[in-house]
């Protein structure tokens, strides 16, 4: 059958062309009548004629007309059967408590009228799974073998991707086999438009199990890889989710929260749930052992809960070890320094002694008494320095110190000691470092560059390598997006960084000589030491700048945490009986962001090699060497060691989608195996699955009413074969021509304005 239609591709309104041609023939129709007197009959009308013809032509021009010729033939095709096989698709809400995913694959192989038996349109049918991606399945055998794993359900571009693999024309029919609830890409609706294939969905679900809605409560976040200090009291924070718990009384609410290790409770807290929402909520407990902990935190299934897989978490924490000897040196009693020795000297597993310059070359010595020789600020002896692991340098000059004081302190970071080195009027290049040993041991450039201190106050921007630094781990939030809100009054002028530092939070404000932003936090390794800079020096404002706001300081964190870093302060190396360990900077990332996974050996061995089995959370696609496509569930990736940190180890690795990755650490030396380790880690929300439970019947009936094809439910889908056999598919195929660039319209164009031309000579009109 064939059919043709004139259509108008011009971007000019038809009604506007129109009115416009039919006024300028009007406009030609009364010029010529002005002179009708002196033309014939025949050469009058012959005139307006032509005129007439080459406004006609000139429009069509604007509208640009084409000829669409449609011809359509039936054809019988492929059947194209998807099945759903994402997470939400495990729910057991179907006849016989089966779940989703049973149900379905049931319904295309029972015996014998199962949909796959049955005739169909015609023999010819294509299977595909799909749940981030659609993914064919050879033969009917590997239904039985499906797992409901994948983490997001991209139903638009399933139902897109495989009818493109298989050929639009090809397909006669999609039979879609899901619940509905599409949470990533393309609408389904759109990518439906675009197919022109009817589409006969099979809604798979139950009803809900309690007054018309889904029970579900979860563990819904975690705290990152926090740092704890052992015999200290830790306040760890949870996000919980709570879903259709309406009916549900205040008492029925309350769950016990608990978080474990291994068998053994660390700590209990009953909760009240809200019906529907998230709530944020801490355990506090107090760590009795350094090292890495692996950490679970659980509440109780809910009577009639749908959904339980959300109902635990385990995540890593580090527990770090006490008694880190600490040396403050500060050239005057100010603000910065007071509440930095307090919040220290707070801290039980820290040994604080504090020195302070009093008039003349009197110093003031504060603390624990360290024994060591203190009367010129900094120690004076070489061997005092075996007495602290951390010194911290404050708003003290140059010239208060000797050339061989200096030295002694770079050659004691160098030797394995930290060093963090504070802001102010006399620190710095301001205080006439530059030129010394210590402008060395130093993360950044110094008495290069401008010169002087910062005027204005400005809020400082954390750096991708900030939000990986134990110093800032729990603090990202404070110096990024929304949360952005600690300020600093003014911070020192510094140079670049040196190659081999990072700096961990900016001045946006401020750039170095090089055009980079002005590092305000920056760290480095120097030998088999560390050494820190924090050019500010009012960060004591940030204790009240935060809890104002009814919100934790992260003022007490990031300093106790700066001063165990550069102390070496590694928990791994203390965790015993591990000769293995592994862990990643962080619980929880990001779709796309690269994971940083870590390791220590607790014996450095220079011939060691260090290896990881990652347990993905769905099958993913490879090519193998022969050129075809196979799935494999786990990756592979080797460990690189840290050369200025013996025994320790370091891989990068993207993860291929959301979910939760479980990870087997493996080290072996000499051909013989030294251990092995398992951790975990989340990307994305593992939980998306379940943020809607409910079937989406809409989107389902309104997929089959735009397409042509017909609505189903468990019950009633036997009926597809014969809805199938009685349809059969015209295949259209349309070609179009466009006439208005056509030579023919040109030259008729040119033909009637010529003509016009030389009649008009002809009878003497200009």
């Amino acid at each position: 059958m064939k059919s043709w239609e004139v259509a108008f591709n011009g971007s000019w309104p038809a009604p506007l062309v129109i009115c416009a041609g039919l006024a300028a023939a009007l406009v030609a129709f009364l010029a010529y009548r002005t002179r009708r007197d002196d033309l014939s009959r025949r050469a009058y009308r012959t005139l307006i004629f032509l005129r007439a013809a080459s406004v006609a032509v000139v429009a069509l021009l604007l509208l640009q007309p084409v000829l669409r010729i449609t011809r359509s033939s039936p054809r019988r095709g492929v059947t194209l059967f998807l099945v759903d096989t994402s997470k939400s698709m495990s729910i057991r809400d179907t006849a016989g408590g089966r779940s989703r995913l049973q149900a379905g694959v049931e319904l295309l192989t029972r015996k014998p009228d199962g949909l796959l038996r049955g005739g169909g349109e015609s023999p010819e049918k294509a299977l595909y799974r799909f749940g981030a991606r659609a993914t064919a399945l050879d033969d009917a055998g590997e239904l039985d073998g499906l797992r409901p794993d994948a983490n997001v359900t991209a139903l638009g571009e399933a139902l897109r991707n495989s009818v493109r693999r298989i050929g639009a024309r090809s397909v006669s029919s999609v039979v879609l086999l899901t619940d509905g609830l599409s949470n990533r890409g393309i609408s389904p609706e759109a990518a439906a438009d675009g197919l022109s294939v009817p589409i006969y969905p099979v809604a798979l679900g139950g009803s809900p199990s309690r007054e018309g809605r889904f029970l579900d409560v979860g563990i819904a976040g975690l705290p990152d890889m926090p740092e704890l200090a052992v015999k200290n009291r830790a306040r760890l924070k949870f996000e919980l989710s709570a879903r259709g718990l309406e009916a549900l009384t205040e008492s029925e609410r309350k769950i016990q929260l608990q978080l474990k290790e291994g068998d053994r409770l660390l700590a209990s807290r009953l909760v009240e749930l809200p019906a529907e929402g998230r709530r944020r909520v801490e355990l506090e407990f107090t760590p009795e052992q350094t090292g890495i902990r692996r950490l679970e935190v659980t509440i109780p299934n809910l009577p009639g809960e749908t959904i339980t897989q959300n109902n635990s978490r385990t995540f890593t924490a580090q527990v770090t070890d006490p008694h880190v000897r600490v040396l403050i040196v500060e050239g005057v009693v100010r603000a910065e320094y007071r509440f930095l020795r307090r919040i220290l000297e707070s801290d039980p597993n820290l040994d604080v002694t504090s020195v302070v310059k009093l008039a003349g070359r009197r110093y003031f010595v504060q603390g624990v008494q360290s024994g060591a020789e203190l009367s010129r600020g900094l120690p004076a002896k070489a061997e005092d320095y075996e007495k602290f692991d951390v010194v911290v340098l404050g708003d003290i000059a140059r010239r208060e110190m000797t050339g061989v004081q200096i030295e002694m302190l770079a050659d004691f970071v160098e030797k394995g000691g930290g060093l963090l080195a504070l802001g102010g009027e006399n620190a710095l290049g301001a205080g006439g470092y530059a030129g010394t040993a210590l402008a060395d041991v130093l993360p950044v450039e110094i008495g290069v560059g401008p010169a002087g201190r910062t005027s204005a106050a400005f809020k400082p921007l954390i750096t991708p390598a900030g939000r990986n630094h134990p110093a800032l781990a729990g603090c990202a939030e404070f110096f990024e997006g929304q949360g952005r809100t600690l300020s600093l009054d003014s911070a020192n002028r510094v140079g670049p960084l040196k190659p081999a530092a990072e700096a961990l939070l900016t001045n946006p404000d401020e750039k170095t000589a090089g055009g980079a932003p002005m590092p305000v936090l920056a760290a480095q390794n120097y030998g088999s030491g560390r050494a820190m800079v924090m050019t500010g020096d009012t960060t004591w404002k940030w204790k009240f700048q935060v809890e104002a706001r009814g919100m934790d300081s992260p003022y007490y964190r990031l300093w106790r945490q700066s001063v165990r870093w550069l102390a070496g302060r590694r928990p791994e190396e203390t965790q015993k009986g591990k000769p293995v360990c592994g862990w990643t900077t962080r619980a929880q990332y990001e779709p796309g962001e690269t994971v940083i996974l870590q390791a220590r050996l607790k014996e450095p061995m220079s011939e060691a090699k260090l290896s990881a089995r990652v347990e993905l959370p769905a099958p993913v696609k490879q090519a193998n060497s022969g050129g075809k496509e196979s799935l494999r569930k786990q990756a592979s990736v080797n460990f690189t060691a840290l050369p200025l940190n013996p025994g320790r180890y370091q891989a990068a690795w993207r993860p291929p989608a959301e979910g939760v990755y479980r990870v087997e650490l493996s080290g072996a030396a000499g051909g013989e195996e030294i251990g092995k380790d398992h951790f975990e880690f989340i990307v994305g929300r593992p939980d998306r699955e379940f943020d809607r439970v409910d079937v989406d019947e809409a989107l389902l009936r309104n997929l089959a009413a735009r397409t042509g094809g017909a609505f189903h439910t468990l019950a009633d889908a036997g009926r597809i074969p014969d809805e199938l056999r009685a349809r059969r598919r015209m295949i259209m195929r349309r070609e179009e021509f466009n006439l208005w660039n056509a030579p023919w319209f040109f030259a008729v164009f040119l033909a009637c304005v010529s003509a016009e031309w030389i009649l008009r000579k002809r009878c003497g009109l200009n």
